[in-house]
């Protein structure tokens, strides 16, 4: 019983740091971000299957492994992607800082389990985001400002 109680002692402290700490808040927001993301990735490539008239610039962000001889990976927005039975291929939307001499429009490609996050317009409004969501607090105030109004209210959009 001790053992117990010590242990759930131990999970109340680290959820309590957690809280107060804004960096290890954001951390666990960004992760659970990224796993409602993986989670709703079917309804992207439904949409993007057959998308509505009024559905278009669908894109993925992926975990790419970094190429400048350090271990994990860089999240990268990839536009223009195809999918293929065994991978998906895009062109990087944005200068990736740690793949080497990958620049903004290179070919990349990746595995379904890599991409992190998901996004298109269907009108003027951006589905998906999960993570750019997570992220608006701590983007620069114009960047910010620009990007909320265009994030649908809910990153799956609205029923039809």
């Amino acid at each position: 019983m001790r053992k117990l109680a010590a242990a759930l002692m131990l999970v109340l402290a680290a959820c309590s740091a957690a809280a107060d700490d804004p960096d290890a808040q954001y951390a666990h927001d960004l992760v659970a971000a990224k796993d409602k993301a993986k989670a709703s990735l079917t309804l992207f490539w439904e949409h993007f299957a057959e998308p509505a008239p009024d559905e278009y610039d669908f894109s993925l962000k992926a975990a790419l492994p970094r190429r400048d001889g350090q271990a994990g990976s860089e999240e990268a927005w990839v536009e223009n992607v195809a999918r293929a039975p065994d991978k998906i291929v895009g062109e990087l939307a944005v200068l990736p800082r740690y793949l080497g001499d990958l620049k903004k429009g290179a070919i990349v490609e990746f595995q379904n389990d890599q991409v992190v996050d998901w996004a298109f317009l269907r009108g003027d409004r951006l589905l998906g985001h999960y993570t750019t969501r997570v992220m608006l607090p701590r983007m620069d105030s114009t960047q910010a400002e620009w990007m909320r109004p265009l994030l649908s209210d809910k990153p799956e959009g609205d029923e039809r």
